[in-house]
């Protein structure tokens, strides 16, 4: 007899399989989706493991149930990453596998009730039982009218406690329970084509013997499909060629209907013309041919971070291009290549280049396809139809055999951590992961890397390959092998605009006279320009000018965002965490008083502003209300590209990896924003998001220049973005995080409690932290330091107060397992956030 490890779908907080037999007439194998019982119940389990020998005595191990078809769905390599995952980000293993289960796998196993047969046959009708209870007779009731109803639908109707009530009945065989596969909620789509069967001399005789005979509309019919015709449907060829010659054809096995598998192609919409590789830099070329080395590689020597570079480049250095020809190299090489974008805004654009690179190679993979867009897209790079994985960061765990690259662009960005679901990975983790399993080559590349990372690459984690210049401006000279730069980067004019002084002189715009006489003139030159403003809406709060009250969200503890609706309404109020909504026009709750006076303008105001004062200019708006889809992004782009557009206004959107040669002006509207967050990630976040924005513009024949407007111009993390100082932020910044023993000089978990009344939050969270903080002294884990209780950023959302505790130090999961967090708490390893 065979036995299968299974890890099972239900909330367990250890990281275990679970033992079943395998029946003699199905067949198992690691990687299967099957269902399994577990206690009174039917359950989805992954299988990680089959062998003949059993974990516990064989009598009371329990049969799988049933296999899911289509299966195995994990790779061995994927699934020892599940399992990895689990452990890390202190998940269940199901949870953790489900990251890697395609579309639809999971059908449903549905339990139907009817009324038992006993009860009929033995106490005449059926809703006639002695003993029920007042629930359970409304139960027999319904069940009894409706003849066949699914045992969810029961339980629902009876309210809290159906479930059990619904159990017992049956046990009593007041019901006849039986469970059936329900449809998934996403397959393969396959349409019907009409076709000949066969096209030999036969099909010609009888054509001919039609046409002279009796039944001409026979060789008709036949003599169309001869000529290598088909038909969708029967109707279109019954009002052609009638009827009667059709079912004639059917019933004499001349045509049949074949199913063709239909493929809902992302892609069918775009074309791409077809690019070839650039010549590459000095410095480029040393990036290729470092990375290209260790692709060809027979093995890894075992060296720490031989496998995996850190390609840090200035903005416009050409780190697409360093990706493309490695990806060009490891298709060679027989392998394939997952290429990692931080979120769906970026993913056109990076299409665009890839799959003009590599036309027919590429498969896409986010959140913006739908669902059988991406069934279709899993399945075909399962099957090995595309050597190239474009996506965001569940792309990560795409069923890639033979997998040899990984590239993860602007590996900076905090997109790459799932933070609003288990598990809580982050994407780099995950791809270090899968290159050390697999010995796959991973490139991380970015201007401005993480803290951590940047670290973890001096300390040798990983390879350094720097790009100091922008193509084609100060480009260093090959002298015997090495790159020495022969001119320093000409990278965009930077002006600083203290709005401290621009108030001082009574100009309390949103814009700065030496901005807009700067958008002006590139304007008048034919250039684009790009208004960077980290805030949506039309205005961040909106306060009463009565009496000084802030209108905030009865759900959450922020300020409710003013979008103005341009359709002649008033405009309304929306929450930005809860998506709460009212009429702007409504009457201040606290006094009624009806004059509000809007501060703090996000992007809705800068468009309006910026058409106020270049009427007839193209401006366009980008940020998660105007593009909440791939295409929407698509669209905005292509208007500012080649469109009417000449200014976009946008969020960090705009910041992100675009490559626009006709922009020649960056405005930043508020550098401050961000600064003020309770975070010590705060100015990190601001250094990244303004140098990269900053970097948008001068990548085409013009110079490009930035204007950046702050009211902290000598913040160093500002100084350092406006020169474009990498190394100058970093060093500073470990020099503060070292002094307060923040990462990377220790690891954190963050733990979050959330309840509906304030004061339950703030006990239980009390409550924890002390038993944390007991736990360290009696098991001597004094190198971990327990942070709190402190109320979150904010405090309520959505109508639940939240607390927080951090763990830091070294690691601080052996607190967590000393002392379980239990299901009440949320668990985020190496959070990217503390808000």
């Amino acid at each position: 007899m065979q036995f299968a490890e299974v890890a099972v779908d239900f909330p367990d907080e250890h990281s275990r399989t679970f033992t079943y037999s395998i029946p003699d007439l199905m067949s198992v194998v690691a990687g299967d989706l099957v269902w399994v019982p577990f206690g009174p119940r039917m359950l989805q389990g992954v299988v990680y493991e089959v062998s003949g020998v059993a974990s516990t005595e064989p009598e009371k191990i329990r049969p799988i149930t049933a296999r899911t078809i289509d299966g195995p769905f994990i790779e061995k390599h994927l699934l020892n990453t599940a399992r990895w995952v689990a452990e890390h980000y202190r998940t269940t293993l199901f949870t953790a596998c489900s990251l890697l289960l395609p579309p639809g796998a999971s059908s449903r196993l549905r339990t139907w009730l009817s009324p038992g047969k006993r009860e009929l046959s033995e106490n005449g009708p059926a809703n006639q039982v002695e003993g029920l209870s007042r629930r359970e007779q409304q139960a027999l009731d319904y069940v009894v009218k409706s003849g066949r109803s699914p045992k969810s639908r029961v339980a629902r109707r009876l309210g809290l406690g159906g479930a059990a009530i619904v159990d017992r009945l049956i046990r009593k065989g007041v019901f006849d329970a039986e469970s059936a596969w329900g449809k998934p909620r996403v397959a393969a789509v396959f349409s019907s084509r009409i076709e000949l069967v066969d096209s030999g001399a036969e099909i010609d005789k009888l054509i001919q013997e039609s046409a002279q005979g009796s039944s001409p509309r026979r060789g008709e019919l036949l003599a169309w499909f001869r000529s290598g015709q088909s038909a969708s449907t029967k109707k279109f060829l019954n009002d052609r060629f009638g009827a009667a010659a059709v079912k004639w054809a059917f019933n004499e096995n001349l045509i049949s209907i074949r199913k063709i598998r239909r493929d809902r192609d992302p892609l069918a919409k775009y074309f791409f013309q077809q690019e070839f590789a650039h010549t590459p830099t000095t410095t480029q070329k040393l990036a290729v041919d470092a990375i290209v080395d260790q692709l060809l590689a027979a093995r890894p020597s075992g060296r720490p971070g031989e496998r995996k570079f850190l390609l840090h480049g200035v903005t416009g250095s050409g780190k697409t291009e360093v990706y493309l020809q490695s990806i060009e190299a490891c298709i060679a090489a027989g392998k394939r290549a997952i290429f990692l974008v931080p979120e769906i805004a970026l993913t056109p654009q990076t299409l665009q280049r890839i799959a003009a690179r590599f036309p027919g190679k590429v498969a896409v993979l986010h959140s913006g396809l739908t669902a059988g867009q991406r069934y279709d897209q899993w399945w075909r790079i399962k099957n090995g139809d595309f050597p190239i994985v474009l996506g965001s960061r569940g792309a990560v765990f795409a069923p890639v055999q033979n997998v040899g690259l990984i590239v993860i662009d602007e590996e900076h960005e905090w997109t790459y951590k799932q933070g609003d679901q288990a598990p809580r990975y982050h994407a780099r983790a995950v791809a270090e992961r899968i290159s050390e399993l697999t010995g796959a080559v991973l490139v991380l590349g970015s201007a401005t890397p993480e803290i951590t990372t940047y670290r973890a690459a001096e300390s040798g984690r990983y390879r350094l390959l720097e790009l100091p210049d922008r193509v084609g401006r100060g480009q260093p000279e090959l002298v015997k092998g090495h790159a020495v730069a022969s001119a320093k980067t000409a990278g965009p004019v930077v002006h600083i605009v203290d709005m401290r002084d621009e108030r001082a002189a009574g100009n309390f715009e949103m814009l700065s006279r030496r901005l807009i006489g700067s958008i002006r003139q590139a304007l008048n030159e034919g250039g684009k320009v790009i208004l960077f403003l980290n805030r949506r809406g039309s205005a961040s709060f909106v306060q009463c000018v009565e009496c000084g009250s802030v209108r905030h969200c009865p759900r959450c503890d922020t300020s409710l965002t003013f979008h103005r609706e341009f359709t002649g309404q008033p405009g309304r109020l929306v929450c930005h965490y809860c998506n709460y909504s009212v009429g702007a026009g409504r009457a201040c709750p606290s006094c009624a008083g009806k004059q509000m006076r809007r501060s703090a303008p996000g992007t809705q105001m800068a468009v309006q502003t910026v058409k106020q004062y270049f009427p007839g200019i193209g401006v366009v708006r980008w940020d998660s209300d105007s593009a909440r889809t791939a295409l929407d992004h698509q669209a905005i782009m292509d208007e500012f590209v080649s469109g009417e557009a000449s200014v976009l206004v946008g969020t960090q959107m705009v910041a992100k990896g675009l490559d626009i040669p006709s922009v020649t002006l960056v405005g930043v509207i508020s550098a401050d924003t961000g600064l003020a967050v309770p975070d010590f990630y705060a100015a990190e976040r601001v250094f990244q998001v303004l140098t990269q924005v900053v970097g948008r513009t001068g990548r085409g024949a013009w110079d490009g220049q930035a204007v950046v407007q702050t009211f902290n111009p000598d913040h160093y993390a500002i100084q350092a973005a406006i020169d474009q100082d990498f190394h100058l932020f970093y060093d500073t910044e470990l020099q503060l995080r070292a002094s307060q023993a923040n990462p990377p000089f220790a690891d954190m978990i963050k733990l979050t409690h959330s309840a509906v009344s304030a004061e339950v939050a703030r006990t239980e969270a009390v409550r924890f932290a002390t038993v944390l903080a007991e736990a360290r002294e009696t098991h001597g884990e004094t190198a971990v330091e327990v942070i709190g209780p402190t109320p979150t950023y904010p405090l309520k959302v959505r109508s639940l107060y939240r607390w927080q505790i951090l763990l830091k130090g070294t690691h601080p999961e052996r607190l967590l397992d000393i002392v379980p967090a239990g299901p009440l708490w949320t668990v985020d390893v190496d959070p990217v956030s503390l808000g």
